[in-house]
C-alpha cells in the first residue's frame, strides 16, 4: 500500500539518513551528467556543456532540500535547528525575551487559575452517579414572594407518589446535633434525611453500610452517618467506629457508617446525616415549609418534561388543597445549576476578562515581534536569498514565538498554583468539599494548550508578515532604517486599536462591578455590626422541650453575660442577619376581610429578646421598644419593620392595630403592634428587606427558637468569646456554643464574592491598561525610529519642535480614539451581561463610562509623550547620516 511504502521510505531516510544523502547524491549527479551530455552532443565543448547543466538543472542544494521535503526526510531535524536557532535567538536579547514571558506568563496564568475553577464549578462531573440527570425540586411560592420556597413534607410526598419523570425522590432538613459524652460538648451541623438519600445520589459510605428503609419509620432505633471529617477530626479515624453509640441531643445513636471523602451533601458545613422518620400526619402537611428535595431523572426524561410533570401535579394539590396550596407551583433545576448558585455568571464573566487580558498581552508580543524583525530583514532576506522557502521562514519564526509561549506556559503553571488557592473564596459552598484548587492533569493540559494556541496567535501575524520582505528591496537597505513596509506599519497600528478596545471593555466592567461594590459598602443595612460577637447556643428539643426551662436559659445568659466587664448589652434571637432569610409564617390582621387562598399574608418572623436590637443598634422609627413589662402572661405584643408597616398597613398608622400567627380560625393570640422599626437587610445587603415582624421570646412559644447570643462590646469582641462561653456553661455545662465570630465577618464574607469579583476585574484591568499604555509607547518609539531621517528633513527645512509633537500625538491619540470609539461600543453590549451583578447601578452608567475613557486618554497621553519628546530631539545632521 502506498501509505506503507511511505512509512517506510520516511522511516529508512530518518534512521539511514547518510545511506540515504548518498544515494541522493548519485542521483543528481547522475541527472547533471546525462545533460550535460545531451549538451556535448548538440555541440557545446564539455565545460560549457556542464555548467549548462548545472544551470538548467538548478542549485543542487535547493534540489535536495525539495527532495528532502517530498520524502518528509528531514521535518524532524528542520524542527530540531529551528528549535536550537529559536533558543540562540532568545537568548541573543534576554530582556526582550523576559519581558515577552513575563507578559504572557500573566495572562496564561490567570487562565489557567480561572478555568480551574470553571471547570470544579461548570464543568467537572459531580461526584455522584450520572450527575447530570440529579436535579433540585422547588416550590414556586412567588405570590408570597417566596419564588424559591422549600418544600413542605406533603407535597414531597405527593411529589414522590405521583411523579412519571423521577426514578426516585429524596428530602432533606436542616438539623442541629449537640455531641456530649466526651470531651467539650459540641455543636455538629447536620441534616435529617429520607433513608433513600443516598442511593439517589448515587453513592456509598466509606465503609460501614447505607440507610435502610426500616431506619426511617417513626419508633426505629436511632442511627446516623458521619462525614469523613468528623469522623477523622472528633474520632480520630477510628476504624471500629461502626456499630459504636454516640450522644446526640442526648439520646443515642449508632454509628452505622461513614461517608466517602469529599461528600458533605448538600453543603460543606454538614457533618453528620440521620433518618428524618416521618410520621403519616407529617407526611400530609402542605403548610409547613423547610424541605430541600432532590431528585433523579428517569433516563431519557430531559427537565422540560420533568417541569411539565410537577406543573399537573401542583395544578392536582392547588385543587385538592386550597388553603395550603393555592398559587403555588413546582419546579426543577439542575443540582450543579443549583450548587454553582449566583456565582455561574461572575465566573463566566471571569473567564471573559482573563481571555481578553491574554489577546491584549498576544497583540503586544506581536508588536514586539514585528519591531524586532525589522532589525532582522537582512538576515531574513539572505536565508531567502540562499533558497530557504517562505514556508521555512515561517516556521522558524512560529518556532520561536511558541518557545516563547511554552516558557510563559511553564512561568504561568507556578502563578497559578497560588491563583487557584487565591481564588477558592469563589467556589460555592455546595462544591467545596468536593472541588479540587491545585493544578491537576486537565489545568495542565488547558495550560499547555492555551500555551501553544498563544505561541500560534502572537507569531503567526508577524512570520506571515516577515515572509513577505521583498527580497531585493530588503538586501540593498539598511538594518535598521526599513521596516516591514506599510502593510507591517498598518498591522501594528491595528494591533494597538485592538489592545486599547480590549481595555476599555475591562476597564468599564471593572468600573461597574467597583461602584456596585462601593454602593453596598454605603448601604444602611439596618443593624451596626461593629463590636458585636455573635455564636450559637442550640437547645436540643429532648432537654429543653418545655416552654419554662427555655426561657430561664435565655434570662440566666442574658444576666451573666450583660454582668461581664467590657460587655455593654446582649440579646438573643432566632437568626442574626445574613445567616437565614425566611422564617416567615401565616398571619391575620384584625379588621381585614379573610384573605381568599393565594392572598395569604407571610412576613418573615424572628424571635428576641428585649435587648437585642439595642444590641445591634436597630432604628426605632415608631412607637416603643419592648420593655422588661412584656412578659409572660401580659399583653402579647409584637414589633414590625417599615415594609411590613407600608404593605399591610397602607395609608395607615399600624401602631395599636393587632394581628394573630395563622388563620382566621385560629386559636392563637391577638398581637398587639407596639412599635414600627427600620428595615434589616436579613437574606444579604443586596436583597431588599422583606415585610418582618419582632416578636419577644417571653412570650411566644412558637416552634422555633432564639439561637444566636449577640453580644456588644466596648473592644475587640473575640476577646471575649472565651469568657462568654463560660458564662453559658455555667448555666448548663451539657450546651455546647458553635459559630463563635464577629459579626463584622459575617457581612465580610457576604461581601467577599463581591470584593473578589471587583478585584479580580480591577486587576486584569489594570494589567490590560499597563500592557496598553506599553503598547502604545513601543509603537511610537518606533515609528520615531524608523522616521529619523523624514523628522531630520522636517526640523531642517524649518519645522519647529512643536510641530514634530504634534505629528507624533496625532499618530499616537489616533490610534487610541479609533480603539476607544470600537470598545466604548463593545462595552456597551456586552454590559448587560453584568446586569445581574451589579447593585446601585445601570450598566449603562454614564459616569463609568466616561470616567474610563478618560482615564485610558490620559494613560494614552504619557503612553504618546516620551517617543514625542525623543523625536523633538532629534539633530537634523545626524538624522540625515542615520541608517
Amino acid at each position: 500500500m502506498r501509505w506503507v511504502q511511505s512509512l517506510s521510505n520516511w522511516l529508512r531516510s530518518l534512521f539511514r539518513r547518510n545511506s540515504v544523502e548518498q544515494e541522493l547524491g548519485s542521483e543528481l549527479r547522475f541527472h547533471i551528467e546525462r545533460q550535460a551530455e545531451e549538451n556535448v552532443a548538440a555541440g557545446m565543448i564539455p565545460q560549457e556543456a556542464r555548467r549548462a547543466a548545472i544551470r538548467e538543472f538548478g542549485g543542487v542544494e535547493q534540489v535536495k532540500e525539495e527532495c528532502r521535503d517530498t520524502r518528509r526526510a528531514n521535518y524532524l531535524e528542520n524542527l530540531l535547528k529551528d528549535v536550537r536557532y529559536g533558543f540562540r535567538m532568545l537568548r541573543k536579547s534576554p530582556s526582550f525575551t523576559f519581558f515577552a514571558v513575563a507578559v504572557l506568563a500573566l495572562g496564561i496564568a490567570a487562565n489557567s487559575a480561572i478555568f480551574s475553577i470553571a471547570d470544579n464549578v461548570l464543568v467537572r462531573p459531580l461526584p455522584y452517579r450520572d450527575s447530570n440527570r440529579l436535579v433540585v425540586v422547588w416550590e414556586d411560592s412567588s405570590a408570597y414572594g417566596f419564588p424559591k420556597d422549600t418544600p413542605a413534607p406533603g407535597n414531597f410526598a405527593d411529589w414522590k407518589s405521583r411523579n412519571q419523570v423521577f426514578e426516585d425522590v429524596a428530602a432533606i432538613s436542616d438539623a442541629s446535633f449537640n455531641l456530649t459524652g466526651s470531651g467539650n460538648p459540641e455543636d455538629l451541623p447536620g441534616k435529617w434525611v429520607t433513608a433513600n438519600l443516598f442511593s439517589v445520589l448515587g453513592v456509598n459510605p466509606a465503609f460501614g453500610r447505607d440507610f435502610r428503609a426500616e431506619d426511617d419509620v417513626p419508633g426505629a432505633p436511632h442511627v446516623a452517618i458521619l462525614s469523613y471529617g468528623l469522623w477523622l477530626r472528633r474520632f480520630g479515624g477510628d476504624p471500629q467506629i461502626i456499630g459504636k453509640e454516640i450522644s446526640l441531643n442526648f439520646e443515642k445513636y449508632a454509628v452505622i457508617g461513614v461517608m466517602k471523602r469529599g461528600v458533605q451533601f448538600p453543603d460543606r458545613e454538614t457533618e453528620l446525616w440521620a433518618p428524618s422518620r416521618f410520621t403519616s400526619q407529617q407526611l400530609t402537611n402542605h403548610g409547613n415549609h423547610f424541605l430541600r428535595v432532590i431528585a433523579r431523572l428517569k433516563p431519557g426524561v430531559s427537565l422540560k418534561t420533568a417541569n411539565a410533570n410537577l406543573a399537573t401535579i401542583a395544578a392536582q394539590l392547588e385543587k385538592e388543597n386550597p388553603d395550603s396550596n393555592a398559587k403555588v407551583g413546582a419546579f426543577a433545576v439542575p443540582l450543579r445549576q443549583e450548587l454553582a448558585g449566583d456565582v455561574r455568571p461572575a465566573i463566566l464573566m471571569l473567564v471573559g476578562a482573563v481571555c481578553f487580558v491574554l489577546l491584549i498581552a498576544c497583540a503586544n508580543v506581536a508588536n514586539l515581534l514585528l519591531s524586532r524583525a525589522t532589525g532582522r530583514r537582512r538576515e531574513l532576506a539572505m536565508r531567502l536569498a540562499l533558497g530557504a522557502t517562505r514556508g521555512r521562514i515561517i516556521q522558524q519564526m512560529l518556532t520561536e514565538s511558541i518557545l516563547l509561549s511554552l516558557f510563559a506556559g511553564a512561568a504561568g503553571v507556578l502563578l497559578s498554583i497560588w491563583g487557584t488557592k487565591f481564588l477558592a473564596t469563589l467556589i460555592p459552598a455546595g462544591f467545596a468539599p468536593m472541588a479540587g484548587t491545585g493544578v491537576d492533569s486537565r489545568v495542565l493540559l488547558f495550560t499547555l494548550t492555551v500555551s501553544l494556541a498563544t505561541g500560534i496567535l502572537f507569531g503567526i501575524f508577524p512570520a506571515s508578515r516577515v515572509s513577505q520582505f521583498q527580497l531585493t528591496f530588503s538586501l540593498k537597505q539598511g538594518g535598521g532604517q526599513s521596516g516591514v513596509g506599510s502593510g507591517g506599519h498598518r498591522l501594528r497600528d491595528a494591533l494597538v486599536i485592538c489592545e486599547v478596545a480590549l481595555a476599555i471593555v475591562l476597564l468599564t466592567g471593572a468600573a461597574l462591578m467597583i461602584k456596585s461594590l462601593q454602593n453596598l459598602y454605603h448601604l444602611d443595612p439596618g443593624f451596626r455590626a461593629d463590636h458585636v460577637l455573635v455564636m450559637r447556643t442550640p437547645l436540643p428539643r429532648q432537654k429543653y422541650e418545655a416552654f419554662a426551662p427555655r426561657t430561664a436559659f435565655y434570662d440566666q445568659v442574658l444576666a451573666k453575660v450583660e454582668a461581664l466587664p467590657g460587655v455593654v448589652s446582649a440579646g438573643y434571637t432566632t437568626w442574626v442577619p445574613l445567616t437565614n432569610s425566611g422564617g416567615a409564617t401565616g398571619i391575620t390582621i384584625e379588621g381585614k376581610p379573610e384573605p381568599a387562598p393565594g392572598n395569604i399574608l407571610i412576613p418573615n418572623t424572628r424571635i428576641i429578646s428585649r435587648t437585642y436590637m439595642p444590641t445591634l443598634r436597630m432604628k426605632l422609627i415608631e412607637g416603643r421598644p419592648f420593655e422588661q413589662r412584656d412578659a409572660n402572661g401580659t399583653l402579647p405584643v409584637g414589633l414590625i419593620n417599615q415594609t411590613m408597616a407600608a404593605n399591610y398597613w397602607p395609608g395607615e398608622n399600624p401602631i395599636g392595630r393587632r394581628f394573630k400567627v395563622g388563620g382566621y380560625n385560629e386559636k392563637s393570640p391577638w398581637i398587639t403592634v407596639i412599635g414600627i422599626v427600620g428595615d434589616v437587610h436579613q437574606a444579604g445587603l443586596d436583597v431588599p428587606a422583606r415585610a418582618e415582624m419582632y416578636l419577644p421570646y417571653q412570650q411566644q412559644d412558637f416552634g422555633y427558637e432564639p439561637e444566636y447570643l449577640a453580644v456588644r462590646t466596648v473592644g475587640d469582641p473575640m476577646t471575649f468569646a472565651e469568657t462568654v462561653r463560660q458564662q453559658v456553661w455555667l448555666v448548663d455545662k451539657e450546651q455546647p456554643v458553635a459559630g463563635v465570630m464577629p459579626l463584622e465577618d459575617l457581612v465580610d464574607e457576604n461581601l467577599s464574592s463581591r470584593k473578589m469579583q471587583a478585584s479580580l476585574l480591577s486587576g486584569f484591568a489594570a494589567l490590560a491598561l499597563l500592557l496598553v499604555t506599553l503598547g502604545i509607547y513601543a509603537v511610537l518609539s518606533f515609528a520615531v525610529t524608523q522616521r529619523t531621517q523624514e523628522i531630520g528633513v522636517r526640523v531642517a527645512l524649518g519645522a519647529q519642535p512643536r510641530d514634530v509633537l504634534r505629528m507624533i500625538f496625532s499618530q499616537g491619540f489616533r490610534l487610541f480614539l479609533i480603539g476607544a470609539a470600537i470598545g466604548l461600543a463593545v462595552a456597551f453590549a456586552l454590559s448587560r451581561a453584568l446586569v445581574h451583578l451589579l447593585f446601585g447601578v445601570s450598566a449603562y452608567d454614564p459616569a463609568s463610562f466616561a470616567s474610563v475613557t478618560i482615564l485610558l486618554a490620559v494613560v494614552a497621553l504619557l503612553a504618546c509623550y516620551i517617543p514625542a519628546r525623543r523625536a523633538t530631539h532629534v539633530d537634523p545632521l545626524i538624522a540625515l547620516r542615520y541608517e
